[in-house]
């Protein structure tokens, strides 16, 4: 009987009012977070700023470089690679340089937080649907297909120094356990095996269904929940479905990643 509930419960949450395949793009915009009065973006190392008029030049095949037109004060530019030739180099893309001079261009490098904002974004890659086909939800290693005891879950975040989950609660007969991140969700007590794994946003960087689209692609369709309302895209990955739920009211912040066997 709780296995059953346990059934209803799952595909309960899964159940949206309305699919619709999401046609088209709108135009791209930078993936990334915002720093200062630019974006940050993957694989971006730096920012220069132009303090005075000066040179953006060419790095010929010869080493010489040629004046490619004038940046003007006032101007933020994204820095990708670094050169020590001709006394200092910032990349800025295209092939294009600026040349280090403190009186002229003003660098920055990202800080810390922003490095792990950056490093949250670069979670929904394309390895995010990757290991999803193979029933995995990234950032750990156990797998939502109904073999994998929830004492490895357990085994698994005590050697990683979280010796018990932080949150444990019954949902119509399943028990959810949740570490860090995570929710892992049983038959329990008749069924230790994970059946379906959560992976819970905290908030630490905006995430829209127009970020998720353009680092996943399109889902397979996507439509509003009729048991809460929210906001829901669903991947198809193999025999697996991955459910990216928002919340807000307009559906606008990410708020779970869900995985569950067909």
């Amino acid at each position: 009987m709780l296995k059953k509930s346990l059934s209803i419960f799952i595909i309960s949450l899964l159940v949206f009012s309305s699919f619709n395949v999401h046609k088209g793009k709108a135009a791209s915009a930078p993936i990334g977070v915002k720093w200062g009065n630019s974006i940050l973006i993957p694989g971006q190392i730096g920012k220069v700023t132009i303090l005075q008029d000066t040179n953006l030049y060419q790095l010929n095949s010869n080493g010489e470089l040629t004046v490619s037109r004038k940046l003007l004060k006032g101007n933020e530019y994204r820095v990708y690679s670094y050169l020590s030739s001709h006394g200092g180099l910032y990349g800025v893309g295209g092939g294009m340089y600026v040349k280090k001079s403190p009186a002229q261009v003003k660098y920055e490098t990202p800080s810390s937080t922003k490095k792990r904002e950056i490093q949250r974004i670069l979670f929904f890659d394309q390895q995010l649907l990757t290991l999803a086909e193979q029933g995995i939800l990234k950032g750990q290693p156990i797998a939502a297909d109904s073999t994998h005891d929830i004492k490895e879950v357990y085994e698994h975040f005590k050697k990683i120094g979280n010796t018990a989950p932080k949150l444990e609660s019954t949902h119509s007969g399943s028990l959810a356990h949740t570490f860090k991140m995570y929710t892992y969700y049983t038959y329990y007590p008749h069924d230790n095996n994970v059946q379906v794994i959560d992976w819970n946003d905290d908030n630490f960087v905006p995430i829209t269904p127009y970020v998720i689209r353009e680092l996943l692609g399109n889902p397979e369709s996507e439509g509003k929940s009729e048991i809460d309302g929210k906001w829901t895209m669903r991947y198809k990955t193999g025999d697996y479905y991955l459910y990216v739920g928002f919340r807000g009211n307009n559906g606008s912040q990410l708020d779970y990643l869900r995985l569950k066997k067909n």
